[in-house]
């Protein structure tokens, strides 16, 4: 952990205007005003199309700078991640990362333990407090449109990804979601998945295989209480498959983070595993989809360093 001033480089704001709610700009409006208020140099980069924050973090990179702030949701942080880790990793370990939570799920903030009160995150912003934090990475088969992704929070195989397939671009809500989960259980088709780790592999049928950095993902689900940002693994939580109803019933337990108790989940911590899936399934990381399987699946150890709050 360090804890510094500001320093003469202003920060670059990657904002998302249209992440979030139907008060995005409202709140974005209140986090500049905070952000002045506590004397913080920063410059905006305004993101006008999909994925466009990925090309603006490695410019910007490339350029000298050296001090992001992502104002937007769990989308936009990985979209920035995937360009500073693209700009290679001497210059992904310079950097300082920050996270304003103007997003509809906000997964990777709750996390870090992040308000969304623009003025306490402009206080976390001046006052600088920053902590190693590992990044999954992704390689998919050499044809792929995207051979190599990164990860900053929870990447998925599986029943969330094709939750996700079937949602508008942009969730308008976490109840958005919920529903889209609970609408899909009955025209979901369980796949035959492989997973390759540590010497060994499993074949079983499963619902859904979360590979996790971060604590939550889907808007809000715990689905690893135990991950560490910091611990240069990743927990895997593979989820049996069962009938929808069953499913339905443990839903409870994906939010309040006992899924990991359940008789039908098994997880365990792992540095690099295998995923692959008869018929082949979705690729979803940060909440984007990005692949199908097959996938490795791997992390780099304190790849960055992001700004949390002061204690």
């Amino acid at each position: 952990m360090t804890v510094g001033p500001t320093t003469a480089e202003p920060w670059l704001v990657v904002f998302n205007p249209v992440a979030g709610n139907a008060r995005r700009h409202e709140q974005w409006t209140a986090l500049e005003r905070a952000l002045r208020s506590a004397r913080v140099a920063f410059e905006v980069a305004p993101t006008t199309s999909p994925h466009q924050g990925e090309n603006i973090a490695l410019e910007a990179l490339r350029a000298g700078r050296r001090r992001l702030l992502v104002a937007g949701g769990d989308g936009s942080a990985h979209d920035v991640v995937n360009g500073v880790m693209s700009a290679g990793a001497e210059i992904a370990r310079a950097v300082v990362l920050g996270l304003a939570p103007l997003g509809t799920g906000n997964d990777w903030a709750r996390t870090l333990g992040l308000s969304r009160d623009p003025g306490r995150v402009a206080t976390m912003v001046a006052t600088g407090r920053t902590v190693a934090h590992d990044v999954g990475v992704l390689d998919f088969a050499a044809r792929s449109k995207t051979p190599r992704r990164w990860f900053i929070n929870v990447a998925g195989a599986g029943y969330d990804a094709f939750v996700l397939s079937r949602l508008p671009a942009r969730i308008p809500s976490r109840l958005s979601y919920l529903c889209g989960a609970v609408a899909g259980l009955r025209r979901y088709r369980p796949p035959r998945f492989l997973i390759a780790h540590a010497g060994r592999t499993f074949d079983e049928r499963l619902w859904v295989a979360f590979v996790a950095n971060g604590r939550y993902c889907g808007n809000g689900m715990h689905v690893a209480p135990h991950a560490r940002i910091d611990d240069g693994r990743l927990d895997v939580v593979a989820i049996d498959a069962l009938h929808p109803l069953r499913v339905l019933a443990k839903f409870r337990k994906l939010y309040d983070g006992s899924i990991g108790s359940d008789p039908s989940v098994r997880s365990f911590a792992s540095e690099r595993l295998r995923i692959d899936a008869v018929p082949g399934a979705d690729v979803e990381a940060d909440g984007q989809l990005i692949g199908r399987t097959p996938v490795e699946i791997g992390v780099v150890p304190g790849a960055l360093r992001v700004l949390v709050p002061a204690t």
